[in-house]
């Protein structure tokens, strides 16, 4: 049954056209966007919820024009029903994932993406994930491809002890390396210790433009071999509402050529070798992928 469904009769019309029809299951936890008129009826909305998924434990909302947190990325949450520890463990791709939404960014709706990626490395790659949350892309590939190493970087405190649990939970030690702090800084002692990824993952739509010169360098080209790869995520927006429409990935492609090219000169060309709509965040708003190689020229 769905939710608005299963409102009908407990909600005028006029409140039912507010009710959000997507929610986020994260386990026994539901997490639900809250329209700012229907905080009244928010008891009835989580009685809703829980009929329909009678097992679950936290019922929680996030006001649908919430501020998300720049630096770890998590959002204002309120339980509306339920246990008031929001505390689970998730389940995905034969993994498990423990995580609190309420200190740590997680999304459900990237399980496809995940496993995406997975299945693009190869045996043996070097991998960094400059923005790991509690370990779930870095876990996934090392699930699907055991002969990998991966650095993972979480600058949320919170993040990198629920990831240093995950990697335990799912028997990850020694493939996935969780390190706290801002991977600019960190990677540093990589490239000291001559570590060069052939992979690099940017799963920060909003900021990975910024970090995109320290993800080239991540890939160390003139010491690991002439070609590396960049999962670059953007936002980006769109004037029509056709879902992946072609002027989607025009400026975000740009953006990133335009960074290469005042960092780097004429050292390094990139190709897309794949472009796709990650998820619409807002009308006509979309985070976007961009799977790019990165390719040493021969103007050294």
């Amino acid at each position: 049954m769905r939710l608005k469904e299963a409102l009908k009769g407990a909600l005028e019309e006029t409140e039912l056209k507010k009710v959000i029809k997507s929610y986020d299951v994260i386990g026994d936890v539901i997490v639900i966007k809250l329209h700012p008129d229907l905080k009244p009826k928010r008891a009835i909305i989580a009685e809703a919820l829980h009929n329909i998924y009678p097992r679950v434990k936290t019922i929680a909302a996030v006001p649908l024009y919430s501020h998300t947190d720049e630096l770890y990325r998590t959002r204002e949450l309120e339980v509306i029903w339920g246990d008031e520890n929001m505390e689970t463990i998730h389940k995905e791709s034969g993994c498990a994932f423990k995580v609190n939404p309420e200190l740590v960014f997680f999304s459900p709706r990237l399980s496809y993406e995940r496993m995406r990626i997975a299945r693009k490395v190869l045996p043996r790659e070097t991998i960094i994930n400059m923005f790991s949350g509690v370990g779930c892309f870095s876990i996934v590939i090392a699930k699907m491809q055991p002969q990998t190493k991966i650095y993972s970087f979480d600058v949320n405190p919170y993040a990198y002890e629920y990831m240093k649990e995950n990697v335990a939970l799912n028997k990850m030690e020694g493939k996935v390396i969780p390190i706290l702090g801002d991977v600019r800084e960190e990677q540093r002692d990589l490239k000291s210790e001559a570590v060069g990824a052939d992979r690099v993952l940017m799963p920060l739509p909003e900021q990975a433009h910024s970090f995109l010169p320290a993800a080239i360098r991540a890939l160390n080209l003139d010491y690991h071999g002439d070609t590396g790869f960049i999962h670059y995520y953007d936002v980006s927006v769109s004037a029509r509402s056709v879902r992946g429409a072609c002027d989607l990935f025009t400026a975000s492609a740009q953006k990133a050529k335009d960074i290469v090219s005042s960092t780097f000169g004429g050292t390094l060309s990139v190709e897309i070798e794949e472009k796709r709509v990650v998820r619409s965040v807002a009308p006509r708003k979309y985070h976007v992928v961009l799977d790019l190689r990165v390719v040493k020229t021969s103007a050294q």
